[in-house]
């Protein structure tokens, strides 16, 4: 059976908006480009903008988002649907591997309009398009609805060239497919692509049967089709699919022990990539160069390729920045990068120090044999540098963890109200004419309240972190435990309100406890944030108090999927291999950091939790009476 020995998810090969005219897409791209100035209808124009849009991206990326969001500003003033949806569509396909977050919004606008037209071929292209992209971002079921969806669509087309892409797709994507459905929907693919002279699809189909004879046995025979295929897409001019190329025959020179070749086809890979634009490309080359030098022990080379993949990706995630990214996987690579710098480095260092410790070994020795009746005091000599060297090790490793503690959550709480700011500035700054004056203050008005509430929640920080130094005194202060609630919740009152989640309670303004403001905010800040994580839709988070052994004692129950004894036993201890693998590792810490901070304040964290039954944690605190 062909295995899924071909990637036609790869970005640059599954989006077309118009497959029927594929035979000829190179020099169509010339034509327009050259008729585009004779051009004097508007909407004409506009077409023909967006048609360049979406050839261009065969070639130099940049261009496919120049002539997209040209395009979009002239249909906005024409209020022409059918030319915002094109180009909304283009610059989707722009921002693939760039900003998925941006891919996907541009996609669903794109399919909303095209639904509202009517024009069932581009519905089906971009049900083809949001089911890739979600494939890549590791929900395959999820991406395979959508798939199966254009799947269906494409068999009552008129225009069926793009059902040759749609099964490209599926064949890669589905692995579940029986072998008589694969190799059946295989020839109807590649049949459709040659039906309608689309060589960029042809191509993907043959470079797969390549993949396949190659895999067979047939290995010589395997390498010269898709070598072949290289040539011919070359000729054509499609760099997209030429670039592509680049990655399985490396794989075969890899696999018949040719490694220079292998290398050098990664390397062009690595050039081309750049030069057209080709992000995703670049990122795999680069990655697959750093993984082979690295395990063929060349630390230098390695380090060269990995500097200019996480240069590559720091530029990818500052465009993502503006959409919530995460950056803590980044920042855990360049850790990597550092420590393969620092590695290489102390490897001249280490045959160095093993000549100084052979030498100091032998003197060691010819002291020893000179100096007998002072053995005793050089033993316990030893013994005392030991006891400091293993003092030194214990400070060393809990310095380690505290930084990696204090990281995480730089990169997974500090992030919130930032990215309450930045949604709001885009909604200020993109809908700006459609926001009435009210709205308009009223956004500015939250703006100033983040911020400020930003401030508050850096200073609860930076007394943790004080707090991990000597000299930290302790100094409580009374507090309205009410107007406390409130301001933490601040950051969240924007999710809470998308999710519709209630939040009552029945304190009195005059409930006071004695406590340290900034400490007690970071604490009730990050309950309310796993309270509004984890809630339903329509859900309420109840805040209670009440007096316990002269303690006030604060309950903030939520709806949310509740949790086992064993994730309770663990939910407040931080650093273990297991949480650290978690998407929510940084939200781990930070409980573990409040509950540092609550036996600062001598005060006590408890939970009480079961499954599908939701979450209730207990703050006991000193009254403020």
């Amino acid at each position: 059976m062909f295995k899924r020995v071909m990637l036609f998810l790869l970005f640059t090969a599954v989006f077309l908006l118009d497959a029927g005219r594929g035979f000829s897409q190179i020099a169509e791209l010339s034509k327009l480009e050259a008729n585009l100035p004779l051009i004097k209808d508007s909407i004409r124009y506009v077409n023909a903008l967006n048609r360049i849009a979406m050839l261009s991206h065969l070639r130099y990326r940049d261009s496919c988002l120049y002539y997209a969001q040209k395009a979009k500003q002239i249909s906005i003033r024409l209020n022409y649907s059918k030319g915002i949806a094109d180009a909304k569509n283009c610059e989707a396909i722009y921002h693939v591997s760039l900003n998925n977050y941006l891919s996907a919004k541009y996609f669903n606008d794109a399919l909303q309009l095209y639904k509202s037209l009517n024009d069932e071929e581009n519905v089906c292209q971009v049900l083809m398009n949001i089911g890739v992209l979600i494939s890549v971002s590791k929900n395959e079921d999820r991406g395979l609805d959508y798939l199966n969806q254009a799947f269906e669509k494409s068999k009552s087309l008129k225009n069926d060239s793009i059902r040759s892409i749609v099964i490209s797709n599926l064949l890669d994507i589905d692995t579940g497919m029986n072998e008589a459905r694969f190799h059946a929907l295989f020839k109807e693919g590649k049949r459709i692509a040659e039906k309608h002279k689309d060589h960029r699809m042809v191509l993907y189909y043959e470079a797969s049967e390549a993949q396949q004879v190659y895999q067979d046995g047939a290995k010589e025979k395997g390498m010269a089709m898709l070598l072949q295929s290289l040539d011919k897409a070359d000729r054509l001019g499609f760099e997209n699919v030429k670039v592509w190329l680049y990655g399985p025959i490396s794989d075969m020179l890899l696999d018949q022990g040719r490694h220079d070749e292998g290398m050098d086809y990664l390397k062009k890979g690595i050039e081309e990539a750049e030069k057209f634009g080709y992000a995703e490309h670049y990122i795999g080359f680069a990655e697959k160069l750093y993984r082979h030098y690295s395990g063929h022990n060349q630390p230098q080379k390695a380090y060269y390729y990995i500097s200019l993949l996480l240069a590559k990706q720091n530029r990818i995630a500052a465009a993502a920045d503006k959409s919530g990214y995460n950056y803590l996987n980044y920042a855990l690579r360049e850790n990597e990068n550092r420590e393969l710098k620092e590695n290489a480095d102390s490897r001249r260092k280490t045959i160095a120090l093993l000549s100084c410790l052979f030498a100091f070994s032998v003197a060691l020795l010819f002291f020893v044999y000179r100096s007998l009746r002072s053995k005793r005091e050089h033993v316990k000599t030893q013994q005392r540098l030991n006891e400091v060297t293993l003092q030194q090790n214990a400070v060393l490793q809990k310095t380690n963890h505290f930084n990696t503690m204090l990281i995480s959550v730089i990169a997974h709480d500090v992030r919130q109200p930032f990215s309450t700011i930045v949604m709001l500035s885009s909604v200020f700054n993109d809908d700006v004419d459609l926001l009435t004056e009210e709205e308009k203050l009223g956004i500015m008005k939250e703006l100033a309240e983040t911020s400020q509430k930003s401030l508050s929640f850096m200073d609860g920080l930076l007394e943790w972190i004080k707090s991990k130094k000597t000299g930290f005194e302790y100094q409580p202060e009374k507090l309205q435990i009410k107007e406390l609630i409130i301001e933490a919740n601040t950051f969240f009152k924007i999710a809470q309100e998308k999710k519709n989640i209630k939040l009552t309670g029945n304190i009195s303004e005059q409930t006071t406890v004695l406590a340290h403001k900034q400490m007690l905010l970071f604490i009730l800040r990050n309950i309310l944030n796993n309270a509004t994580k984890f809630s339903p839709m329509d859900g309420t988070i109840a805040i209670d108090s009440s007096v316990d052994n002269g303690n006030l004692l604060i309950a903030i129950q939520d709806q949310g999927p509740g949790m086992n004894q064993k994730q309770i036993d663990q939910l407040f201890s931080a650093g273990s291999g297991d949480q650290e693998q978690n998407e929510n590792n940084g939200a781990g810490l930070a409980l573990s950091i409040s509950y540092e901070m609550a036996m600062i304040m001598n005060a006590k964290i408890s939970l009480t939790s079961q499954p599908e039954q939701g979450t209730t944690f207990y703050i006991s605190l000193k009254n403020g009476l």
